[in-house]
């Protein structure tokens, strides 16, 4: 109980002292175009972000630990403290501005190893299988 009124005093103060930004669709697929994403995979990011963190830059899920626009998992992927640390050798915290570059980076790291661990590399997010499974263009249609 103690430690999870610790995470959530440090929460707090991180959403206080971040600079965050809320994405527009068609800004986002920009940005991830920008950040040389596969073209086939525009879509199902720009799913995963909107059912993960509506865009979000600054979206905390306090239930489960997970980070930024994309909700990178503090129990694999980055550290909670603020030593840099997870697989992605970061601190959760540095995904909760507005340069979503290293949430990219972090998550295509993600995808990548368990790209390599089930054949499908999106299924590390919970969002993907419920929402952002199958056709998914109208996500990046007018952008």
């Amino acid at each position: 109980m103690k430690n999870q009124a610790i995470l959530i005093f440090l929460l707090s103060v991180l959403w206080n002292q971040t600079e965050s930004k809320i994405f527009e669709k068609c800004e986002f697929v920009k940005k991830l175009r920008d950040l040389k994403v596969p073209d086939n995979q525009l879509a199902t990011w720009t799913c995963i972000a909107n059912y993960e963190s509506h865009f979000d830059t600054k979206a905390v899920n306090s239930n489960t630990g997970d980070y930024g626009i994309l909700q990178i998992s503090h129990l694999y992927w980055c550290s909670d403290s603020n030593t840099p640390g997870g697989d992605c050798h970061t601190t959760c915290s540095q995904f909760l501005n507005d340069d979503i570059n290293d949430d990219v980076t972090c998550a295509r790291h993600i995808f990548d190893v368990t790209q390599k661990q089930s054949g499908n590399g999106f299924s590390a997010w919970t969002t993907y299988n419920q929402y952002c499974k199958g056709d998914v263009n109208s996500f990046t249609s007018g952008c």
